[in-house]
């Protein structure tokens, strides 16, 4: 009996401990409501703050870090995530969305009462300077102090130290600086508004007070070419310029966004396309369909900011073989101020089917006329035909490459052989 009680294990130790199976399933499940908890608020945060933005006359964007030293425009706390608006430059905490509209206007894309072009005065905004900027009145080197600091306009771009800003510049006239001959003015917008209700379509003497070289820019750019760099590039764009001036293509067609120019001095426009080489033939393709229409001496000049991966367009027309940002906003519009014109062949092909019985309409294509041997048109082609089906899988400029490379050296092996 003594034997057999030893050899056997107790009845108590076969149970199983109750004290660890409750730690064991806190352990467990306790990450599991904490990161539930989480997403929940995060996902309520980000309803909120979306419908302050869309309720904000602002063009907010949020951001998880900002790229340098950042401090809120309200609250002068430093922040390191937040959001900023595209147009007028401000920073601003989760926190102080609710209070920024209140306090701080953004630009006017047009006058609210009908003032004289000669009147308008800068438009200050407070901290968050640009780096390596420089004070207008002393010509020291501004927003260097570790706090909310300095002013800068956003119209001309100007900044002036705290203690450098007298009455004089606050009454000051704004000039525009120096892309004033590339922006709209609102007061532009606000005259033309004018005169359409007066059933007055003379904008050549309205005009005529920015002078000949005044020739306006519009930006057309496409968030989705390359590698999604269209959208920074469209906030950038309308910091240094008039908001109205830029345009998303695929939000608001080439052809819509056009006809801007028809409110302009004839032959005077500049366009700024950035994008692939589809892009820049889809506005090609606008700008007949507005000859079509009549408005032959409303027909910009087209520039190209190249953001695809072919870029075979913009490397013949003398704009590089793609952009990755290595040149600032600022260098890009003053390479367009002093570009040269040049002449495009284009032709219209008309595309038909054999047959005395076919029903089918003709199709009619456009071609851009340089030179080329053949097998890049046909890896474009490729390329854009698998980017269609799978658009999320072509996000880097890397891939893409590599990508191109292979349907450019599969066709050549299949030519060969």
């Amino acid at each position: 009996m003594e034997g057999d009680q030893r050899s056997g294990p107790p009845a108590q130790s076969l149970l199983p401990d109750g004290h660890l199976v409750l730690w064991t399933l806190c352990s467990v499940l306790l990450p599991v409501f904490i990161t539930l908890w989480c997403s929940l608020q995060r996902s309520r945060r980000q309803l909120h703050r979306r419908d302050i933005f869309r309720k904000s006359k602002h063009c907010w964007r949020d951001t998880d870090l900002f790229s340098h030293p950042t401090y809120c425009c309200v609250c002068a706390q430093h922040i390191l995530q937040g959001a900023f608006c595209d147009c007028c430059g401000l920073r601003v905490d989760e926190g102080c969305l609710k209070k920024v509209d209140k306090r701080f206007p953004c630009k006017e894309i047009m006058l609210k009462n009908d003032k004289a072009a000669d009147a308008m005065p800068h438009h200050w905004i407070r901290g968050n300077v640009p780096l390596c900027s420089y004070c207008v009145f002393c010509r020291q080197q501004c927003g260097s102090q570790p706090k909310l600091c300095d002013y800068r306009c956003i119209w001309c771009q100007k900044t002036v130290h705290d203690e450098c800003m007298r009455g004089s510049l606050r009454s000051e006239k704004c000039d525009f600086g120096e892309f004033r001959n590339l922006i709209i003015p609102p007061s532009y917008l606000t005259s033309i508004n004018q005169m359409r209700k007066d059933k007055n379509t003379n904008y050549e003497g309205l005009a005529s007070k920015f002078g000949k070289q005044w020739t306006p820019l519009i930006i057309l750019a496409n968030s989705r070419s390359g590698t999604n760099m269209g959208e920074g590039l469209l906030g950038e764009f309308k910091i240094l310029l008039n908001p109205v001036q830029v345009f998303d293509v695929t939000k608001t067609p080439p052809i819509k966004a056009l006809q801007l120019c028809t409110l302009l001095p004839y032959y005077s426009v500049r366009v700024l396309v950035c994008g692939g080489d589809g892009t820049v033939g889809w506005v090609l393709d606008a700008i007949d369909e507005m000859k079509i229409k009549g408005q032959e001496k409303y027909i910009p000049e087209v520039a190209v900011l190249p953001l695809g991966t072919g870029n075979d367009l913009s490397n013949t027309l003398g704009w590089g073989t793609g952009y990755a940002g290595e040149i600032p906003v600022a260098q890009v519009l003053r390479n367009v101020m002093e570009a040269d014109g040049i002449k495009l062949d284009r032709w219209k092909v008309q595309v038909t089917n054999k047959g005395y019985y076919n029903l089918r309409k003709p199709k009619e294509f456009t071609m851009n006329n340089y030179f080329s041997v053949g097998p890049d048109a046909l890896m474009a082609l490729n390329f854009h035909a698998h980017r269609e089906k799978a658009p999320s899988l072509f996000s880097s400029r890397i891939l893409n490459k590599a990508v191109y490379l292979f349907y450019g050296t599969k066709d050549c092996l299949v030519q060969e052989c």
